[in-house]
């Protein structure tokens, strides 16, 4: 950059330097003689020819050598599918239905339940009310009435809850008194059990990691009737369940059971349970061997919780046997709705039992079964008799009665539409200090068929229900049996339209007056029909 600078000014300074020269350098003259022109001299054109190379028309034979591959071709097997065919109609969901009818004697009865399904809450409400006045006997009366709710949320924490609300209501007289002679008011031998109840319950609804399952539930029922008697039962139940191999589970379950109960005193019932178990499952037998470790008023009973059963023939014919036993709580709850014609204030007491048994059980070509028989031992035993100062109504007392049983079970389907389900139970008792188990049955047996028509329109039904006549004490103390009952029962229903229906229910036909209760006769000869609808 320097030297192009100096050059620059020079070129600037020359013409200063070359005029102050002027005078001192002598005068030259040039003259012109001619103007130069320049000129090329002619040259000769050289013309080349290029020249192909001689045609080559001889014939070359090239062979070509290929290496040979086989390729591995992975093909699937083809899938053979049937031709596609159009499915039936699947029948109309409905979620929502009601029933209404009267009967002879005057018996009105009414029904209705509706489901919300839906995820993830799901409810269903069902409310009933029958009630029946035979008037040709006074105070031979009842009426019941009963509503619930129920629901079950699925969180998407894999927790699910369930909760239920419910009132039942039962109305009835102590009509079992010697009419001929006696005379009362409907108000003075009224009775109305109400029960009200709270269920509580959370369980996982998917195995959690680790192969574990839990579980907690709470019952709250508050029973009482119209005589001051008032009991609350409250049940707590806390379990788990530790998978091994998927297949054998370990069980624990621990139970709080209390009942209080207020009449003219105060009576205490409560239990806790422990409930221990571990089952095995092998390829043909499975065996469960646990306890039930029950705490009532600070002493331990440890009764045993032991089973075994052997597939002899696969699922047609499986042998069990199996040894257990529990407190079994009788509470005015319990003995009320067997017997309601009790008195109210009632001995609340454990009835504690141990248990041998076997049997066999299994289903063959549709048809289910199982028979069974066994030895109970059971201390404080709840027998019924009519109480000594009033005799329309039972007084409860407990004895000490040996048990042997056989009772068996069947269902099965001749043809479509068809099903038959029959149950018998046979009871031999040995009281230890009373001459007979009072009011207990000894044979039972009830036989129901069902047949539905193909296009689901009609249904019919029967059944059959056996039961001997029950010991009891006459009015002079004296040992007797009450009849046998043969109580069969006939049932139609028919849909006029798809969603609308009539029925017709038909019970004791043969008009049967057995007293299951001495004293109380049964209702004989009832009639009840209606209309029903589905929406």
């Amino acid at each position: 950059m320097q030297y192009k600078f100096q050059f620059i000014l020079a070129l600037l300074v020359l013409p200063f330097f070359a005029q102050a020269q002027g005078p001192d350098l002598p005068a030259e003259q040039v003259e012109v003689l001619k103007r130069f022109e320049a000129t090329l001299l002619d040259t000769k054109k050289q013309s080349t020819a290029g020249t192909l190379p001689k045609e080559d028309r001889s014939t070359v034979e090239l062979t070509y050598s290929l290496p040979t591959k086989n390729l591995e071709i992975l093909q699937p097997d083809p899938k053979i599918r049937p031709i596609g065919m159009r499915r039936d109609k699947l029948p109309p969901v409905y979620k929502g239905y009601v029933k209404a009818g009267y009967g002879i004697p005057a018996s009105p009865y009414a029904e209705a339940g509706y489901y919300f399904g839906g995820e993830p809450l799901r409810i269903n409400v069902h409310a009933k009310h029958h009630g029946a006045n035979f008037k040709n006997v006074a105070n031979k009366k009842f009426a019941r009435s009963s509503a619930e709710i129920e629901g079950k949320y699925s969180s998407e924490s894999n927790i699910g809850l369930t909760a239920g609300l419910g009132f039942d209501r039962h109305l009835l007289h102590f009509y079992g008194y010697d009419h001929d002679k006696l005379t009362f008011a409907a108000p003075i031998v009224k009775q109305v059990f109400s029960d009200f109840t709270v269920k509580l319950g959370l369980a996982n609804e998917e195995r959690l990691s680790g192969d574990i399952d839990y579980r907690v539930s709470g019952d709250l029922s508050i029973y009482k009737d119209n005589y001051a008697s008032k009991e609350q039962n409250y049940v707590l139940g806390l379990g788990g369940t530790k998978w091994i191999g998927g297949k054998h589970p370990i069980k624990l379950d621990v139970i709080t059971d209390f009942t209080s109960f207020k009449d003219t005193a105060t009576q205490k019932l409560n239990n806790i349970y422990f409930k221990p178990s571990f089952t095995y499952h092998g390829e043909k037998f499975s065996f469960k061997a646990g306890g039930n470790i029950v705490s009532f008023k600070d002493e331990f009973t440890v009764f045993p919780d032991i089973e075994l059963s052997v597939n002899i023939i696969g699922s047609s014919l499986t042998a069990f046997a199996g040894w257990d036993g529990d407190l079994q709580k009788n509470t005015m709850r319990t003995l009320s709705k067997y017997n309601p014609f009790i008195i109210s204030n009632v001995p609340l007491r454990n009835t504690k039992y141990t248990k041998y048994f076997g049997g066999i059980r299994g289903s063959f070509r549709g048809a289910e079964y199982s028979a069974q028989l066994g030895y109970k031992d059971a201390k404080d035993l709840a027998l019924f008799l009519n109480d000594t100062i009033d005799s329309k109504r039972f007084d409860i007392l407990y004895d000490t009665v040996n048990v042997f049983y056989i009772e068996g079970s069947t269902k099965f389907s001749l043809f479509k539409g068809f099903e038959l389900i029959g149950t018998l139970s046979q009871s031999v008792f040995s009281p230890k200090n009373e001459k007979k188990a009072w009011h207990l049955p000894n044979l039972e047996s009830n036989i129901s068929a069902t047949y539905r028509m193909p296009e689901q329109r009609f249904k019919v039904k029967g059944e059959l229900y056996v039961a001997n006549g029950a010991a009891y004490k006459t009015a002079d103390r004296k040992v007797d049996n009450l009849g046998a009952l043969l109580d069969l029962s006939f049932g139609a229903e028919y849909f006029v339209t798809e969603q609308i229906g009539i029925f017709l229910d038909v019970n004791n036909l043969l008009n049967n007056k057995r007293q299951r209760w001495n004293g109380y006769k049964v209702y004989g000869l009832n009639v009840l029909g209606g209309v029903f609808a589905k929406f």
